[in-house]
């Protein structure tokens, strides 16, 4: 949709690793500025790109939920070898899927931070998806949300394939009964302004998580894209008090 580069990239820093994991039909530059924040303080930071993301419309739509995991778990792996402790930070979508690999590899993942976890999505049509994907394949989004990825030089793209809203469905399905198993020191962000995702979800998560240590933070001034919205910030700061208080060499 735009000419926004929307390439992953290695922040190479020291040992402390943070994954990145952008949202649905977006792209690595979505976690750009939190990325350049944590290099700036230290970190090796990677923003992995998730298949059929950042290319186009038509790659999103022949890939599964068990796809952007693998390239989870593949940018896992890479900054595994890089760095001895990794936090993973992920997006809306990409929250869920650093929750999955929170469970799933608990010797691997140390920390989490989830942005806007997008458990709890506000769109009836997200549980029709897989009836409705042969009868509708896109949905384009509206002028205002091209709007703004443009004024906030994001790359997304400007429909959504209602397969792949169906793996989103299944992502989140498959994913909300490992929420008891994080063990690993979690932290938690939601925006109050937030349209996409319910934002009373964050307090059904954090009860659920398994954590001992966790905390959830509201951004009140928020919407959905938390790195771009007025208390991205503050949000920032938290996480590096996050890394601080449980990365500590």
């Amino acid at each position: 949709m735009t000419e926004i580069s929307a390439h992953p990239y290695m922040l190479r820093a020291g040992p402390i690793g943070i994954l990145l994991i952008h949202g649905f039909t977006a792209s690595p530059t979505e976690l750009r500025p939190i990325a350049n924040v944590l290099h700036q303080a230290g970190y090796t930071a990677s923003g992995i790109r998730l298949a059929g993301h950042g290319s186009q419309l038509e790659d999103l739509q022949t890939t599964s939920w068990r796809d952007w995991l693998h390239s989870a778990q593949q940018g896992l792996d890479e900054l595994s070898t890089h760095c001895s402790r990794i936090c993973v930070i992920g997006l809306s979508m990409g929250g869920v899927l650093a929750a999955h690999l929170a469970a799933d590899r608990p010797q691997q993942v140390d920390g989490l931070c989830l942005l806007a976890p997008a458990f709890c999505v506000q769109s009836r049509f997200l549980w029709l998806a897989g009836l409705l994907k042969r009868v509708v394949p896109t949905i384009a989004k509206g002028p205002q949300s091209l709007a703004y990825y443009q004024k906030h030089h994001l790359f997304a793209y400007g429909s959504m394939p209602v397969a792949a809203l169906a793996q989103l469905h299944s992502l989140i399905e498959t994913t909300t009964p490992l929420l008891p198993q994080i063990s690993q020191p979690t932290a938690l962000f939601m925006g109050m302004r937030d349209h996409t995702v319910f934002p009373s979800s964050g307090q059904k998560i954090w009860r659920v998580l398994g954590s001992a240590q966790k905390k959830l933070v509201h951004l009140p001034q928020s919407g959905h894209i938390l790195s771009v919205e007025p208390d991205a910030p503050y949000m920032t700061q938290n996480i590096l008090r996050f890394l601080q208080q449980n990365f500590q060499a």
